[in-house]
């Protein structure tokens, strides 16, 4: 029994110095292990230190970036609004471009008009120039040209006539005799240049059945006669026209044809007149 003992407290020793030799060991193993801990507390704490200032820098980079994110969206937003006015300007563009195109083409259109105005303005301006030339030569003409026209009434006496013989009349009243070219003493109108003449006469008469009128002579011959039978009383006209080619030196003169007679007074109701054309 004391043996068993024995012999169970040399293994318990044994036991005891293998377990203190572990424990030796363990200590060092734990020595080692708090040198390897208070170093990985040194760099957790360098890596705490580390980790802070990397968020305080990915703060930093949060607040860049939303300040980043704010200008991003406010020049996004500049930049469509700046593609809408390009767009409205791009559209303003076409239209001018469009008004630009018609106004060319109503200038082209114009041009050609102006163009066709002034070259009848030019064919215009040719024609007055040519007018001007005629007008100026019809001025010399009509400033060149003789100038004569006369007019006499017979008398104021009443009746005239009737004559056993053809009787030549003396208008006595003038009214006009422009040129001299009519002697009221004579009752003769003489040519004073070759040319186209023009002559009226005028008579009434009021006696009852009888015939009134009067002749117009050209140098002795007589050019026209008018009449008529007054049958009944009243006051009776007759009234003519001529027109004559004349030499100069030419004489028209009015005669009372035999057994006629006139009647006049101050309402000159018998006239005789004439006047040049144009010479020739």
């Amino acid at each position: 029994m004391v043996v068993e003992q024995r012999v169970e407290l040399r293994n318990m020793g044994t036991r005891v110095t293998a377990s203190e030799g572990q424990v030796v060991e363990l200590k060092r193993e734990n020595s080692v292990l708090e040198i390897r801990l208070s170093a990985i507390k040194s760099q957790v704490k360098e890596l705490k230190g580390e980790v802070e200032e990397l968020q305080k820098e990915v703060v930093n980079h949060r607040v860049e970036l939303s300040v980043t994110m704010t200008e991003l969206q406010f020049h996004k937003n500049k930049v469509e609004e700046l593609e809408r006015e390009n767009a409205v300007l791009q559209a303003r563009v076409t239209t001018s471009e469009s008004q630009v195109d018609e106004l060319k083409r109503e200038n082209t259109a114009q041009a050609a008009e102006l163009s066709a105005m002034g070259t009848r303005v030019t064919a215009s301006e040719r024609e007055v120039e040519e007018l001007k030339g005629e007008v100026e030569g019809l001025k010399k003409v009509l400033t060149d040209r003789p100038k004569v026209a006369f007019s006499a009434g017979l008398t104021n006496s009443g009746k005239v006539g009737p004559f056993n013989t053809e009787t030549q009349l003396i208008y006595t009243k003038v009214f006009t005799n422009i040129g001299n070219t009519y002697s009221p003493v004579t009752g003769v109108f003489t040519a004073s240049v070759r040319g186209i003449y023009y002559f009226r006469l005028s008579g009434m008469d009021v006696r009852t059945s009888a015939y009134m009128g009067v002749s117009l002579f050209k140098n002795k011959q007589r050019e026209i006669l008018s009449n008529q039978y007054n049958s009944h009383g009243g006051h009776q006209y007759v009234s003519n026209a001529v027109t004559l080619e004349l030499e100069e030196g030419d004489l028209i003169y009015m005669h009372l044809p035999s057994g006629y007679g006139l009647y006049d007074n101050s309402n000159k109701r018998c006239t005789f007149s004439g006047f040049l054309l144009f010479p020739v």
